[in-house]
């Protein structure tokens, strides 16, 4: 299991990124780490899905991150400020006892992004 750094495994193996429609949102599922190295596949998902979106809310689970690092933290900003330039709500569901949540909140992003506790509550916002 070589990745481009030696013994660490490729990104598609430290984070998955799935899509679904669900009650007229657009929701990005991810799991695993947010990183520099995990981070480009994170930026294409979530601008695919703002693209598409055409103002109906996009939904980004982070339920199940066990990692967000700064420069995760950097693509959430970026993906709010997009979200806010075109119209389309940006909901962010993370698990508010969970290591995402640490860096969100240290770093003050909880009054900056719209936060939920559950994939349920950002649907029905």
């Amino acid at each position: 299991m070589n990745g481009p750094l030696g013994g660490m495994p490729p990104a598609e193996q430290l984070m998955t990124v799935a899509r679904d429609d669900q009650r007229g949102c657009l929701v990005v599922v991810v799991q695993g780490e947010v990183d520099l190295g995990t981070g480009g596949r994170l930026m294409e998902a979530t601008a695919e899905a703002l693209q598409q979106a055409a103002g109906r809310p996009v939904v980004l689970d982070l339920s199940a991150v066990g990692f967000v690092s700064s420069s995760g933290l950097g693509q959430l900003v970026a993906l709010h400020e997009e979200g806010q330039r075109t119209g389309t709500p940006v909901r962010v569901v993370v698990d508010r006892s969970g290591p995402a949540m640490r860096p969100i909140r240290t770093m003050g992003l909880d009054g900056v992004l719209s936060l939920f506790d559950t994939l349920d509550e950002a649907l029905t916002a």
